[in-house]
């Protein structure tokens, strides 16, 4: 299973090909939309580059980014600072976050961090999304459908994303978006996913 030296390779080396430069359009939709509340906390595992958080951050929102690729984590924050905006950054194996932590976040960011995970770690996954998330809070987030053999990114299925976030959350929205980059069309779905108590 990949971990953090494999990880920290890959941004070293700049082999990279899910980051796309860039904020990944569909976010940038639901932000423009209204249907991401404003000035909300956001925590973003398996942020990379922080190209998301960057954009949220001078947006106005309150942005954790998590990523245990110390590369990963030092470009974010060089790009960060450069943008002149406020992000916290952990370098930190997302799935043994501080519990100081817990239930402090109105929404978690879902892109790339999932399809990255060693599928047999996935309900581990939901776990720390229902602790970091408080209640009535969102994990909204892009899951990746593209149906090729092995990983990463390992695919999914949305039957496998209902089975796995079920029940503990409501599907607010889920569906194939049209906002994605074109290498990535009718491969990602969209998802809201609202924590219940």
């Amino acid at each position: 299973m990949p971990d953090a030296e494999f990880w920290n390779s890959r941004y070293i080396e700049n082999n990279i090909g899910w980051d796309l430069g860039g904020v990944s359009p569909p976010f940038v939709h639901l932000v423009e939309s209204g249907k991401i509340a404003p000035y909300s906390t956001i925590l973003i595992p398996g942020a990379g580059r922080g190209w998301e958080a960057i954009y949220l951050a001078r947006m106005g929102f309150d942005v954790t980014c998590v990523d245990f690729a110390p590369e990963a984590i030092a470009v974010a924050r060089l790009l960060s600072e450069k943008e002149g905006v406020k992000v916290t950054f952990l370098q930190e194996d997302l799935f043994h976050l501080d519990p100081e932590r817990y239930g402090v976040f109105d929404y978690l960011l879902e892109q790339t961090c999932f399809c990255a995970i060693d599928p047999v770690r996935r309900p581990e996954y939901v776990r720390m999304a229902i602790r970091m998330i408080r209640p009535g809070g969102e994990l909204v987030g892009l899951f990746y459908v593209h149906g090729r053999e092995g990983g990463p990114p390992w695919t999914t299925t949305a039957e496998e994303v209902r089975d796995l976030f079920r029940s503990r959350f409501d599907f607010v929205e889920f569906a194939i978006t049209d906002h994605s980059v074109d290498s990535r069309k009718g491969e990602e779905i969209l998802a809201r996913l609202r924590r219940r108590p």
